[in-house]
């Protein structure tokens, strides 16, 4: 039984904790989107956390085969998930739909194509994370840029992270890029070789005028993020290189 309590969902909730990028992204909103801001970043992270590690594939693909009927119920008023119902007493058109389909769509690849065996793998698997985040968001705040672009600057968001956290996670990045990988190279050569992986995504400076206001602050943290990671040689493998909540919160207020 689902329950009626929505309130779980509204900012911040379990996808803008505190002190996050993802908070301050959100918080600089207008007052008028911040609760469905919220909301959106928190149903990506209800799709995504069905991809990532899953107990039993069957069952996920279940679980997304449910959130496509949910989609699909969503358009004609019928949607039984509390945090759908919330999302459209707060606005969401369901011209909607077809952004929120791609999502469940990048989350069951995910599921087929679990292994990231190079870096086109690894582009494709971030494209689908944060990507779909971002088509998601100019989909519904109707921005002019183009949706194949904040896709690109998602999948950059997404590429920055799994590299400040790949000891972490070593199955999130190529095999050549794992912490024990990157601890037999030369610091030269690992900051060649990161420089490259995430040169695979255009993030042209000009260009995000165009993202939706979220997905701005959002890459102005990644950006940030990349430009310290990158000033350590990439020293990740060995530590969590990371940023303060106060520098979070400032670069996410430069970037409004």
């Amino acid at each position: 039984m689902l329950s009626d309590d929505s309130s779980e969902w509204r900012f911040p909730n379990g996808a803008t904790p505190q002190g996050s990028a993802e908070y301050y992204a959100v918080r600089f909103s207008a007052p008028a989107q911040r609760s469905l801001n919220a909301m959106l970043l928190a149903w990506h992270k209800t799709i995504r956390d069905i991809c990532d590690r899953p107990h039993d594939p069957g069952v996920a693909r279940l679980k997304l085969d449910w959130w496509r009927n949910e989609i699909d119920a969503f358009e004609s008023g019928r949607s039984r998930h509390p945090l759908l119902r919330s999302l459209r007493d707060d606005g969401l058109s369901t011209s909607a739909s077809g952004a929120m389909l791609r999502v469940i769509d990048a989350a069951d690849h995910a599921l087929d194509r679990p292994e990231i065996a190079d870096d086109v793998d690894f582009v494709t698997s971030c494209r689908g994370d944060r990507g779909t985040l971002f088509a998601l968001l100019q989909a519904i705040h109707g921005s002019v840029g183009n949706p194949d672009i904040a896709g690109n600057f998602g999948g950059y968001c997404s590429a920055v992270r799994r590299i400040q956290l790949l000891a972490e996670h070593p199955d999130h990045v190529p095999p050549d890029c794992t912490a024990e990988s990157l601890r037999a190279m030369p610091a030269t050569q690992r900051r060649m070789r990161l420089d490259l992986l995430l040169q695979q995504f255009s993030t042209p400076k000009q260009a995000t005028q165009y993202l939706p206001e979220v997905a701005r602050r959002l890459t102005a943290n990644a950006l940030a993020m990349h430009k310290k990671m990158r000033h350590s040689r990439y020293a990740v493998a060995d530590q969590l290189i990371d940023r303060a909540p106060l520098s979070l919160l400032w670069t996410a207020w430069r970037a409004r």
